[in-house]
């Protein structure tokens, strides 16, 4: 078998040949469909119409573009002006959260302590990342590592808010975890919240943390939501709430609707409650929400009760090969918060890994069919005016090809080049699908 390292470098060959060569006129990736590769069409750098390349944006020390400067408070925050919503960093400038998730030494995780040798790892990670376009580490990084870097770069923490309070449940409800449902009615969540939160405090001051993650893809269920809160026993504070619910409405038969607005209810009360507990122990940095995802993401009412008290409504953005912009400008607009895209990826056959059956990620054939895709994905997400970035799910291989290093922390070369490419010319990108948009206006 043809060496790794052998591989890449013929697969980044290849990406040239493919991205430069002005025979092709339409880039195409092998996608496997059940058990048979099809072709999908590609947007690249180098078929954008009316689009010439340029060098790298300049950037300030958070990776914010410095054609423009905005309001800086010494902390990010986010800003809708002329049409597009931006992040804003510390400094004021306006910053499209680009990230890899998972970033973390080999056997470590998002609790990996910091040391000589793990230092030493982040500073060699972190600037890579920085060189190829990156600006953050997203959930389930090794922060306590990056954030201690002389330079490190913007990273995410995530608390799992409804897991930890789900185990302390039990010991008070014996129904507990028996329905995929969340909690937010009992008396105990909010000051179990502000409890959590606490440790918040130990990062309130760092201008490096772009915000938190609560939680991660939680049962947003609409259908049939009513009669699972009722399937609780009639003294648990879920059935409690929605036999209110369905007082208060004075009906006795549950339908559609019911189910719609008792939804609305819940995540309204659920986001309410964690952030107004995360905001009492850090009130300078962003709630970037709990990453919907999957059947959530039909249910409007998510977006609407989310967007009353979160900074970013974040989706991990999964099963579409080309972003539906309509869709997700409707999102932003039901929640009135701009939209973080917190994971996707694409694995790939020449790998080695399993590619069927291990993840949400497209299956693929080849490392440049995953340069195509992440080109074509993240061109498709500059269009969009209400997408603040998106982080890649992950930074190294585990179980399947979805990182961007293997697991010897060996960088897929091919994917790397495709990856900074956009990464390095998201603002100049903008700027011209910007202009297209007003064009198209007169």
């Amino acid at each position: 078998m043809m060496p790794l390292r052998l591989i890449s470098k013929t697969a980044l060959l290849l990406f040239t040949a493919i991205f430069t060569s002005p025979l092709w006129a339409v880039e195409t990736a092998e996608v496997l469909r059940g058990k048979i590769y099809k072709t999908e069409e590609c947007i690249t750098l180098r078929n954008l119409t009316g689009y010439s390349q340029r060098k790298q944006n300049k950037v300030g020390l958070y990776g914010g573009w410095r054609h423009q400067r905005l309001k800086g408070t010494g902390f990010f925050r986010v800003e809708k002006t002329s049409g597009r919503w931006w992040a804003v960093d510390p400094e004021g400038y306006p910053l499209l959260s680009i990230g890899i998730n998972s970033v973390s030494p080999q056997d470590g995780g998002p609790d990996t302590s910091a040391n000589k040798e793990t230092l030493n790892w982040a500073k060699g990670a972190t600037g890579r990342l920085r060189k190829y376009g990156f600006n953050t580490a997203g959930s389930w990084s090794s922060a306590d590592v990056i954030r201690k870097l002389d330079r490190p770069i913007a990273y995410c923490l995530r608390w799992n808010v409804s897991s930890h309070y789900r185990n302390d449940r039990k010991k008070r409800h014996v129904a507990t975890g028996e329905y995929p449902v969340l909690y937010p009615f009992d008396s105990e969540f909010e000051s179990f919240c502000e409890q959590l939160f606490q440790d918040a405090r130990t990062t309130r001051e760092d201008p490096w943390l772009l915000g938190h993650f609560s939680d991660n893809e939680l049962p947003f269920r609409e259908k049939g939501i009513v009669e699972l809160y009722l399937s609780h026993p009639k003294d648990d504070p879920n059935h409690l709430a929605a036999q209110k619910f369905l007082k208060d409405r004075k009906v006795k038969k549950v339908g559609w609707k019911e189910d719609r607005d008792f939804l609305e209810l819940v995540v309204d009360t659920y986001y309410r409650k964690v952030a107004s507990a995360l905001k009492k122990n850090d009130p300078n940095h962003l709630y970037l929400g709990t990453r919907f995802h999957g059947r959530a993401l039909h249910s409007e009412q998510i977006f609407v009760a989310a967007g009353r008290h979160a900074d970013v409504i974040s989706v991990n953005y999964y099963h579409r090969w080309t972003p539906e912009k309509e869709r997700i400008e409707n999102w932003s607009a039901l929640a009135g918060k701009p939209i973080l895209i917190t994971e996707w990826y694409a694995m790939a056959e020449d790998s080695d890994l399993p590619i069927e059956g291990v993840g949400a990620g497209f299956p693929v054939r080849t490392q440049a069919d995953r340069a195509k895709f992440y080109q074509h994905f993240s061109l498709e997400l500059l269009q969009i005016p209400s997408c603040i970035g998106w982080h890649w799910f992950k930074y190294r291989d585990s179980r399947n090809n979805a990182g961007i290093v293997d697991d010897e922390n060996e960088p897929y070369d091919v994917l790397w080049e495709s990856m900074g490419e956009i990464n390095q010319q998201a603002y100049s990108l903008v700027h011209h699908f910007d202009h297209q948009r007003e064009n198209k206006k007169e």
